[in-house]
Parts: C-alpha cells; sequence; structure tokens
C-alpha cells in the first residue's frame, strides 16, 4: 500500500468525536494503571498512574508528538463524549507485507460496559480500510476478557497466540492476536446496513 498521509483525522460516530487530543486529554484517559488480578479473569486493580510519566510521552508538545507518530506511520485518536475525554484508539504497527496494520485501544473505567469502545473502534477500522489496508490485527493479553469482548463484537478471528509473550505484574501472560480482514468487514456492515434499513 502506499499511503503517505499518516494524519489522525477527525472522525464521528452517532454519539463520539475521534480526533487530536491535547497532553490534559491523555492524562484523564490514563489516569489509571491497570494490572490484570491473575486467575481471576476480568478482574483488576486500578492504579493511579504516575502522571510524570505519561507528560514525558509528550516532550516537546503535543505537535511533536503527533509529528513523531506521523513519522513512524502511526496514528492516535482521542475518544470525546460531548467533549469529554474518555478513552483512545492507537495504531502500533505497519506491516507491509501483508497490507496490515495493529490497532489498540484504551477507555477510562468510567465509561466501560456502555458501548463506547466497539463504536469507536468500529470507526477506526471503517477509516483504515478506505486509505487502503487491507487486514487490521488487533491483540488482547491472557485474562483482558473485557478486550476479547469487545473484538467479538466487532467479528475480529482469532490469528496467532504468542505464549508467554509479555510480562505482566510479575507474571508471563500469552497474547492473543486477532484479525479482521478487508472482506469481512465489508461483509459485515453491509449486513448490519440491510438489517437497519429494513427497520
Amino acid at each position: 500500500m502506499k499511503y503517505n498521509n499518516y494524519e489522525t483525522s477527525l472522525l464521528k460516530t452517532n454519539r463520539l468525536v475521534l480526533n487530536k487530543g491535547t497532553t490534559n486529554d491523555f492524562l484523564k484517559v490514563y489516569e489509571y494503571d491497570f494490572k490484570r488480578l491473575m486467575g481471576l479473569d476480568g478482574l483488576i486493580e486500578f492504579e493511579k498512574q504516575d502522571v510524570n510519566k505519561i507528560k514525558s510521552w509528550f516532550k516537546g508538545g503535543i505537535n511533536n508528538y503527533y509529528r513523531k507518530l506521523h513519522k513512524a506511520h502511526m496514528f492516535d485518536w482521542i475518544v470525546y463524549l460531548k467533549e469529554k475525554a474518555i478513552g483512545n484508539v492507537l495504531t502500533e504497527e505497519e506491516n507491509l507485507e501483508n497490507n496490515s496494520i495493529e490497532v489498540a485501544f484504551n477507555f477510562h473505567p468510567n465509561y466501560w460496559g456502555k458501548g463506547y469502545a466497539p463504536e469507536a473502534v468500529a470507526a477506526v477500522i471503517d477509516y483504515l480500510f478506505k486509505v487502503g489496508y487491507d487486514n487490521i490485527i488487533c491483540a488482547y493479553l491472557e485474562g483482558d476478557v473485557k478486550s476479547k469482548r469487545v473484538l467479538g463484537k466487532l467479528g475480529f478471528k482469532p490469528f496467532n497466540i504468542e505464549r508467554d509473550s509479555v510480562e505482566f505484574d510479575n507474571y508471563m501472560v500469552d497474547k492473543y492476536i486477532t484479525i479482521m480482514t478487508k472482506e469481512d468487514w465489508l461483509s459485515r456492515t453491509t449486513k448490519i446496513k440491510r438489517i437497519n434499513d429494513s427497520l
């Protein structure tokens, strides 16, 4: 794929706006550091994130951060609900061999369970396929049932498992990799549109 823009562009859904954010937006979104309690799927311990650690991501200012993303062929959208920053959806790795890009997402726990994550990620998926990608990769760690549920709702399919891939809170955990192809996405969204049009 030949794509030269890599601009984190404005996206809108029924309830949400996705756009470039400010440093303060990222501070709100990453307020908590999540530690999964091993062996107890879905249970998470919330710890306040080190504010200085988050600020260090934006040394040189927010515009410099987005310039670095552009250079690295990455995107990072802050998700807004009525002008409140509630999460972000970002890309982490582009693979030109199979024309894929990896997507990750993070939402403040105050906004879990309301369908915002799948709504925002769907908007990003749609955008990435429109600009020319053929495959979108999304991964979740062992025990992260909430992310697994989001990806299931969106129609991602199992692709690979990396055993003992990541050290998480002094445990080695497996990484589950899922995939969405452009063909599957277009087929899925066309079916949803037909159902909605018939209502």
